[in-house]
């Protein structure tokens, strides 16, 4: 077989452009799958047995809230924090502070304002939370649920995965 020079630059050159695209393209279900993988092995020992046990669960069930995302109203906002519309609310200030509180988010800028710009911090708590009272009742499929969710909404920030909502996204 013989391979001139030219077909060989003109592989190489199209090789170049669909890696260059794909290094641009969010890494989508791969990310979410892989950073919740890893995320197990960072547990202290004693829950690392338990999640060790469920790790192909958590790992496969991490893309579930992207699933949800377009179909579950209210699903959307959880992804995502466009700090640089909160940046303007507390930039005047001498100490830049996002309320830490759910409740006290909604005094300071009312649901609908969250809601469109973003509420996973918000969120993550709320999900803290529930992952916490399904441990007290040692809800195995409850926990295992929440835990798969919780790192998907932690794990945003580390993963390109979802498109800006504004000027900034997760």
């Amino acid at each position: 077989m013989k391979i001139n020079i030219k077909s060989c630059l003109l592989l190489g050159f199209c090789l170049v452009l669909q890696f260059g695209q794909a290094a641009e393209l969010p890494w989508g279900f791969f990310s979410h799958k892989r950073i919740n993988r890893l995320a197990v092995f960072t547990l202290p020992p004693e829950m690392l047995k338990f999640y060790k046990f469920y790790l192909e669960y958590i790992t496969e069930n991490a893309v579930n809230p992207d699933q949800r995302r377009y179909a579950v109203e209210g699903e959307a906002p959880r992804h995502f924090i466009d700090i640089d519309v909160y940046d303007r609310f507390y930039n005047d200030s001498a100490v830049y502070k996002i309320p830490r509180y759910w409740k006290q988010a909604v005094e300071a800028h009312t649901e609908d304002t969250l809601q469109a710009y973003g509420i996973v911090p918000w969120h993550i708590q709320t999900m803290k939370y529930r992952l916490t009272e399904a441990f007290k009742r040692r809800d195995t499929r409850e926990i295992l649920r929440l835990s798969a969710d919780l790192g998907h909404y932690i794990g945003m920030p580390m993963c390109p995965c979802t498109p800006p909502k504004t000027t900034m996204g997760s």
